[in-house]
This record gives structure tokens, C-alpha cells and sequence, in this order.
């Protein structure tokens, strides 16, 4: 594989990048083509991705849109889980990645970096909870990881922005979130927490909890502090105030 028009597509299946057409432009910055669609103006964030050789150092970078981040759910050595800080900081962390260097014979490895250089009005967090294990008779299955995901009511992304860039002012604020109920990917029932104005004259939102037909009044610390929604939350939504 060559360093040239390489990136981190196994970051994110929903990366919208066209590989192909990035690897014979011959810039050293290579912006990926991307199709607008009508959530754009809301879900649109752009990302820096650069390859350098650990060889000679030769780097190439490219622009990436991204409609939603998938992150990865995981704990740390003293059994405690991640917050969505700490999985985005996993998800921007640089790595390294088997290259070969196109400038030089002796690369076969490069550091791979991400950083944002526009933020959207909303972000939309997908947890990655359903792992891939094999049984006993060869059969994959895919298991569901249970473990909590505290979620905060503010977000802030400003220390993963380019140095290059102004730091942003105003945080994230939580209005939505998704849970999985159920043990497998292939079964299960999904229900919903939403921020929604009761009553036509007031200014405040308030927390909803739905299921099917039925909706109920909830509070902020039953959306992120019940045990039960943390182990089953799946995906998160975040709006920019």
C-alpha cells in the first residue's frame, strides 16, 4: 500500500471520500469530492488527515467530511468507562499505519493524524458497541458491549482542532439521544430521549422519553445519569448554542 492517497477510511465506514480519484492528484493537499445533501447545512464536519513517513518524513494531507463520528466504547486500567471526551480523543489520537513511502525506499510506516478545521451546527455520535467475535463452531457473531457510557449535557471538540485554525467559542449542547435495548445486533427494541418544547409559549425545552407511541416527561439526569440508558445509549446528539 502507498502513502499517497492513503487515509483513515477504517476510522469511520461513512467517511465520505473518493480514494481513488485523491491518489493520482499529484498535490500535496488533496481535498476529498464530496456530494451536498440537504443535512449538510447542520451535520458537516471537515477533517485534516495527514500520512507522514517515520522514514524521511515526507507528509500528505487531504480534506474529509464526516455526517457522523463513530466512536469506540472502552474503559480504562481501573475498569472505569469512557466518556464521549475520551472517545473522541481516541478517535483524533495519531497512529501509525504500514506504508510504504513513495519518496523513499526505506518507509514502510507513517503516522497518521486527524485534525478539524470547521465545525458543524450538530454532531451526531454513533457508539460503537457491537463487537465481532467468533464461536467455538467458527460461526461470527456480534456481541454487544454492555458497558456504561456517562453522557454530559455540554460538549466541547476545540481541542481537536487544527493549530492552524482559530479556536472556536460555545459548546455542544445535548438534545437527543438513541438506546439499543436488546444483547445482539440482529434483535432488539430502540427507544428515544429528545429535547422538545411542551407548550406552544414557552422557551424552555424539556426532556421527553419515547417508546413506540408513548411519550413521557423526563429529567436531564434520567437521560444521562440512569445506569440502564448508559449501558443501552447508542447513539448521541449534540446541537451547537
Amino acid at each position: 500500500e502507498e502513502l499517497v492517497g492513503t487515509t483513515s477510511d477504517e476510522k469511520d465506514d461513512e467517511s465520505n471520500s473518493e480514494e481513488a480519484a485523491a491518489a493520482d492528484n499529484d498535490e500535496v493537499a488533496a481535498t476529498v469530492a464530496t456530494t451536498d445533501l440537504p443535512t449538510d447545512e447542520y451535520f458537516h464536519l471537515k477533517v485534516r488527515v495527514c500520512l507522514k513517513c517515520k522514514s524521511c518524513g515526507y507528509s500528505r494531507s487531504k480534506e474529509e467530511l464526516y455526517r457522523h463520528l463513530s466512536i469506540d466504547v472502552g474503559e480504562n486500567d481501573e475498569g472505569e468507562s469512557w466518556g464521549v471526551e475520551r472517545s473522541l480523543e481516541h478517535f483524533f489520537q495519531a497512529e501509525d499505519r504500514e506504508l510504504n513511502c513513495e519518496k523513499c525506499e526505506e518507509g514502510t510506516s507513517a503516522t497518521q493524524t486527524m485534525e478539524i478545521i470547521s465545525r458543524p451546527k450538530a454532531i451526531l455520535l454513533h457508539f460503537k458497541r457491537f463487537i465481532v467475535t467468533q464461536r467455538e463452531n467458527g460461526e461470527m457473531v456480534l456481541r454487544k458491549n454492555k458497558a456504561k457510557i456517562p453522557l454530559k449535557d455540554s460538549l466541547s471538540i476545540s481541542s481537536f482542532f487544527s493549530s492552524e485554525e482559530e479556536k472556536p467559542n460555545g459548546l455542544y449542547h445535548l438534545c437527543g439521544v438513541v438506546h439499543h435495548v436488546g444483547n445482539t445486533a440482529f434483535s432488539g427494541h430502540y427507544t428515544t430521549c429528545a429535547k422538545r418544547k411542551l407548550e406552544e409559549e414557552s422557551v424552555e425545552e424539556q426532556w421527553v422519553f419515547f417508546d413506540d407511541t408513548v411519550g413521557q416527561r423526563r429529567t436531564i439526569n434520567y437521560v444521562t445519569g440512569n445506569e440502564t440508558n448508559q449501558k443501552n445509549c447508542y447513539m448521541a446528539l449534540y446541537e451547537l448554542k
